[in-house]
């Protein structure tokens, strides 16, 4: 989100709005002091070991629940003492001496402040909420969410987070623990019936950016519709010429935004390439490469936000494939010769710039943003099958290669034509409800905005022949109709034409 955007998230009834921060030089020392800390802890304790997986990064198998997945790494105590644990305020629970991943690792903490004294500059809610985040990876993993926590280095931290109800914001002050008072340039107004929770400082281009998390119990959850409030449906095929074709006939042009900047920026990173390693014009030129590279981010994340919100409002139930991205853009297998054993060329010139407009477009970026957009208004996003979605009919389900013609769609065995991609995004679209289960299920209006060859087009219009003001353009003209044969000439007279002896 953008300083100006703020998203509110059903359950609870959260907004997100970011503020730039206006911080001293001596502050901004520490803060990144925070960040560097942060990044080298999650780095010393990269994720606990649960089930068979033992690292991050080769998750080679070893023996579940006993050690880090770092090399001679500490893991705390993993007994708790001999009382209930009130943390969480529920007496009645019954106690588990043994303590979780997150609170094993957390108990190390007080040891590593002894070993690294340089720990101790830092708030522990910081090094304590990273814990939390690589636990939840983790547990989302084993409960089947989401795929295997991915190694992170020390480079893709740029951010650290505090707990709840540590951080106070006064007017345009806000107060962070161990970092103290600084000014921001307050985005939008915080109410103050809404409860802050947890504060994300962020590290970006331009600036550090405080994200807060706020929660209000009073407010009602999003409303989501039942499967029998279900009225339309949707369906969307992602492409690159078209970032997405909709089954009501709406086509969105790829703004291929990646490629308008594409020059600006490899005139600034030459400029950085020149310039001397570790000087402060290189520390500049390396600045400005980093501004437009949030720039085209900001740029696109913008463009498909508002993109996002048409096609969540489009129907009820949407349907997107499930597509397997990353699959899409691995490299072409090496070739080799068999007689002379060199290798030969397997097209991954040409593919890599499938590979560059693919990531340019962000096809799982717009879902992930049309689902967001669609629980708000209580919509449905589903995902579908993809296979042979482009060379399905769409009337008669007739499946061949033979039906597509570059970016038209003529089916061979009923002979239904149209658009390519909007062919394929009704298929997607009575997938989608075949899924669920409601076949009958009506699809959304066509809209559909017919050509002048098939309307006929006319110089003047008849209802606009009694109008004032329109005396030439409706003036009645005549027209004279000639029918030409061939070898006839305008004035009638046929041509001689010359007989080859």
């Amino acid at each position: 989100l953008s300083s100006l955007q703020a998203a509110i998230y059903s359950g609870d009834s959260a907004i997100h709005p970011e503020k730039s921060l206006r911080t001293r030089l001596s502050v901004m020392t520490h803060i990144t002091l925070f960040l560097s800390m942060r990044k080298s802890y999650d780095s010393y304790n990269q994720g606990f070991i649960q089930g068979d997986f033992c690292s991050l990064q080769s998750k080679s198998e070893a023996c579940p629940l006993t050690c880090s997945v770092v090399r001679s790494a500490s893991n705390g105590e993993p007994w708790k003492e001999d009382k209930p644990s009130l943390r969480r305020g529920k007496q009645d629970k019954p106690f588990n001496p043994r303590r979780n991943a997150y609170e094993v690792q957390s108990s190390g903490l007080v040891a590593l402040k002894q070993v690294r004294p340089w720990y101790k500059s830092i708030n522990a809610d910081v090094l304590q909420q990273a814990l939390r985040h690589l636990d939840t990876a983790f547990n989302r993993f084993f409960q089947g969410k989401s795929g295997f926590p991915q190694f992170k280095s020390r480079r893709d931290f740029n951010s650290f987070e505090f707990k709840p109800k540590t951080v106070k914001v006064t007017g345009n002050h806000i107060i962070f623990p161990t970092l103290g008072d600084m000014r921001f340039f307050k985005s939008r107004e915080i109410p103050e019936s809404w409860e802050i929770r947890t504060v994300t400082v962020t590290r970006e281009a331009d600036g550090w950016y405080a994200s807060v998390l706020l929660r209000d119990d009073s407010v009602p959850d999003l409303p989501k519709k039942t499967i029998d409030e279900l009225q339309s449906v949707n369906g969307v095929d992602r492409g690159i010429k078209k970032i997405a074709a909709m089954a009501d006939g709406t086509v969105e042009p790829n703004p291929l935004i990646g490629k308008r900047f594409a020059r600006r920026l490899e005139i600034r990173q030459r400029r950085l390439s020149r310039k001397k390693k570790g000087s402060k014009n290189r520390t500049k030129a390396r600045t400005r490469v980093a501004r437009l590279h949030q720039k085209i981010s900001r740029v696109r994340s913008d463009y498909q936000w508002k993109l996002a919100r048409r096609i969540a409002a489009s129907a009820d139930l949407i349907g997107f494939e499930d597509l397997n991205i990353k699959g899409m853009k691995q490299r072409c297998k090496p070739k080799q010769d068999p007689e002379t054993g060199k290798f030969t060329q397997n097209g991954q010139s040409a593919k890599s710039a499938l590979n560059k407009a693919i990531s340019d477009a962000s096809w799982y970026s717009l879902r992930v943003k049309t689902e967001h957009q669609a629980n708000k208004l209580g919509n449905w996003v589903i995902d579908v099958p993809a296979h042979h979605s482009s060379q399905e009919c769409s009337e008669c389900h007739h499946v061949s290669p033979a039906n597509r013609d570059g970016e038209k769609f003529i089916c061979e065995e009923c002979g239904h034509h149209e658009d390519a991609d909007i062919d394929a995004a009704v298929v997607i679209a009575d997938r989608a409800r075949n899924k669920i289960g409601k076949s009958n299920l009506p699809m959304v209006s066509r809209k559909v905005t017919p050509k002048p060859a098939l309307t006929g087009c006319k110089e003047s219009s008849p209802a606009l022949a009694g109008e004032p003001g329109n005396q030439t353009r409706n003036r009645e003209r005549e027209t004279v109709i000639v029918q030409l044969t061939l070898f006839e000439d305008v004035s009638g007279e046929s041509p001689s034409i010359p007989l080859c002896g």
